[in-house]
This record gives C-alpha cells, structure tokens and sequence, in this order.
C-alpha cells in the first residue's frame, strides 16, 4: 500500500533533483555547500507556490490551510541540513527565519492582489531600520544602519503607508477634526471616541477597519535620527493651522495610545509611545 506523496514534497524533489543534475553537467560538479544551497532555494520556492495555492483557494472562497505548507517545508529543511551534515550548509538552522520572510511575501502578495494595500505591491515585510544615520563610534546603529530603509508612500487621501510593514496610518492636522493634532484621550476614550469615529460611515479614507496599533507597531514608524517629533517626515511635512489630512502632515510632539497593556494593570491602562525625544 502507497502512500500519496504532498504536491509540495514533490515539487522540493524535482527541483532540487533538476538543481544538482544542471551541475553535474560541467568540468567539475557542485560542491556539497552548493548542493545544499540549491535543495534549500528549491524547498523555499515550494513552500511559496505552496502558501499561493492556499491563498487563491481563499480569494475563491474555499477551505484552505497554510499548516500543510509550514508543516512539509520545515520537515524538509530539517532533512536537507541532516543529509549534508553538520558545518556543510552555508547557513544552518535557519528555518523559522527563512519561513518568515517567504510568509512575508506571500501576504503581500495575495494583499496586492486583493487591491489592498494599493498597487504596486509594497516589498516584503522586513524589520524597519530605527532611522538613525549619526554615528559616534564603530557598531554603533548610526555606523550599521541595520533593518529596512524607513520608507513610506503619502496615499493622498490622508493616510500614509509604510513601505516595510504595509501597515496603514492615520495622517494629523490641524483643522479641528476628528484627526487634529491637539485632540487628546483617555485610553479608554480612544477606543469609544476616536477608533470609533474613524470607522463610522462613511468611514475615515474609506476604512472601516482602523485600531489602534499595538506598541511595536507604534514604535515601528518612530525614527531616532529626529526629535520633537521622533518620526519620518512623511509624518511632519510643514504644518499650518487650518491645514487638514489632505494638505498637511501635523504630527504632533507628544505621547500616543497602543493597544498593549501593562501587565500589571491590563484592565484599565494601555502603554504609550512619546515622540518627543529619541
């Protein structure tokens, strides 16, 4: 009695088959490194085509599960370091971290062409970089710059996005409304009264999904190259009184309301993020 073999598995195999074979062609044959470089590209391009799969099921509206692509794709990487042996693979259990970014990509991917966010399609998820570029002495954030490039695109309908995450934000002004820079909340009256607000029909730029960020979602968008306030300057374009979403960018030097709770007081008190100093 056979079993029947996932498409997935297949697919890692034949690739990677083809891989080593196109190798074998030449003066000499792939080292044992490349071979192991080759299989793990081939079971990353599997596990992709896999997630896409799952994704179009969903866009059409029936059963789908991404477990079966997790699932096979970590028991062939962890197969692929076993059959090359330890200190063989250019890189070694990196599985979760490769996993990861592919995740990253198929979202974007099926979130692009959902029509949301926007095209053209943002890149990849990446961690963002914290924005500082001073350095005072060698390794320091300035000098290595680690992370993605903070990169955000003004919607023009009074949101900004940021490029790394796909994340959607809320742009200020300074015109009295619902989104004016002065406006100040309890914690709790940013949920029942500026949340609320923005998704009341017609909704805020046509959203009618908006939250409040959790705290490293907030932090995500800080940048510590600046102060006062500590973010982009897509966030804090010149800013005139009078000015609204459409005409300026009004962030405000002060502290901001996440969705995370403190530990010690979850039932009444969230956590803050200041963009007043870096």
């Amino acid at each position: 009695m056979t079993a029947k073999q996932p498409l997935f598995m297949l697919i890692v195999v034949a690739l990677a088959l083809g891989a080593v074979g196109a190798g074998a062609t030449g003066t000499t044959g792939p080292t044992k490194a490349q071979t192991c470089e080759a299989f793990k590209n081939t079971a990353a391009g599997a596990k992709a085509l896999c997630l896409q799969i799952e994704h179009a099921k969903g866009a059409l509206g029936k059963p789908h599960s991404f477990a079966k692509c997790e699932s096979v794709f970590m028991e062939a990487f962890a197969k692929i370091e076993q059959r090359a042996g330890p200190g063989v693979c250019p890189t070694e259990g990196d599985a979760a971290a490769i996993e990861a970014v592919i995740d990253a990509c198929a979202s974007d991917v099926a979130a692009a062409l959902s029509g949301s966010p926007p095209t053209p399609p943002p890149p990849c998820q990446q961690f963002p970089a914290t924005g500082q570029t001073d350095s005072f002495r060698a390794g320091d954030d300035g000098d290595l710059e680690a992370g993605a490039t903070l990169s955000y695109t003004d919607t023009g309908n009074g949101t900004i996005i940021d490029n790394n995450t796909g994340l959607e934000w809320e742009k200020k002004s300074d015109d009295g409304s619902i989104n004016d820079r002065d406006a100040t909340y309890t914690w709790e009256n940013a949920f029942a009264m500026h949340i609320a607000g923005l998704n009341t029909a017609p909704c805020f730029a046509g959203h009618c999904d908006w939250r409040l960020p959790n705290v490293k979602e907030l932090q995500s968008i800080v940048n510590y190259q600046f102060v006062n306030p500590t973010v982009s300057d897509a966030f804090k374009t010149p800013c005139v009184a009078g000015d609204t979403v459409l005409t300026g960018s009004c962030t405000a030097a002060s502290s901001y309301w996440s969705s995370t709770t403190f530990a010690s007081a979850r039932a009444s008190h969230g956590t803050r993020f200041s963009t007043t100093a870096s």
